[in-house]
């Protein structure tokens, strides 16, 4: 990413971009992973959000996600039922789909599109008019405590929450937790940007393909670019959580994990 192409990089709170116009109401959007840094497969945007202060509308080309840090939100859309989330949520927003969040306590949470949208902080304005899709909502809710699958190779408690088994391609989102002392595999993503927001601890992340550890702590954006081969490691005596994940979804990974893709994706194509 930018003069640090094919290199791990941390991106800390003070290198965050400016905030950008995306409120209506109190608080704050920073856009921490993007077009800025040279993100081109996953961005990630902060919010810190009053009561009852509310996105204005997006709409993308491609997927989103969320993940909700802490407080509650609704996420409102033209063509979905409203999803409610608390700490520890996760919302999933299909492409082209209109959609804004809404806080209904202090809430701070992190996302984006995936790919990475460069019109993001030119919101579309309002939500459209449209028809309420009950069966198959372009706008769906997830929770880290309901994880469609666990991948021991990242760690003992790694949660694939929004992820290619649920319909999510482009935009991914897992929660991992290592304990002290754990240490991912080594491993690497052919085609995808890792890009894990860390919500608690500190540790190290080593980017093996070319002799680096970096320090991390709360806050920290821990960003591996593609084929770069890599591992995190709770190693400074404190539990690590991340939010985050490989995006589009490690397909290479999941067979790995002895996941039947070719079925899955024979299922989206029928679907």
């Amino acid at each position: 990413m930018g003069e640090n192409l094919g290199r791990a990089q941390i991106i800390s709170r003070s290198q965050w971009g400016p905030a950008l116009s995306v409120l209506e109401g109190e608080g704050a959007c920073h856009e921490v992973i993007g077009p800025r840094v040279g993100a081109e497969l996953r961005s990630l945007y902060h919010f810190d959000l009053a009561p009852e202060t509310a996105t204005k509308a997006f709409r993308h080309d491609h997927e989103a996600v969320y993940y909700v840090i802490s407080g509650n939100v609704r996420v409102e859309s033209s063509t979905s039922p409203i999803v409610s989330l608390s700490a520890g949520g996760m919302v999933h927003i299909r492409p082209r789909a209109d959609y804004r969040i809404v806080a209904e306590s202090q809430a701070a949470l992190v996302g984006g599109p995936s790919p990475v949208d460069r019109a993001f902080g030119t919101p579309s304005g309002v939500l459209m008019a449209g028809e309420i899709d009950e069966i198959n909502p372009d706008v769906r809710g997830f929770h880290r405590d309901n994880p469609g699958l666990l991948v021991p190779m990242i760690s003992a408690d790694a949660r694939l929450v929004v992820w290619y088994g649920a319909g999510a391609v482009g935009a991914n989102m897992n929660y991992v937790v290592l304990e002290p002392g754990e240490r991912n595999k080594e491993h690497l993503h052919r085609y995808s940007e890792d890009t894990i927001f860390i919500l608690e601890g500190h540790g190290t992340a080593e980017d093996v393909t070319n002799g680096t550890k970096l320090a991390f702590g709360p806050g920290d954006v821990v960003t591996i670019p593609p084929g770069v081969v890599h591992a995190v490691a709770a190693d400074r005596g404190e539990r690590v959580i991340s939010a985050g994940g490989p995006c589009p979804a490690d397909l290479d990974m999941l067979k790995f994990a002895g996941v039947d893709v070719e079925r899955l994706t024979a299922e989206f194509e029928l679907a």
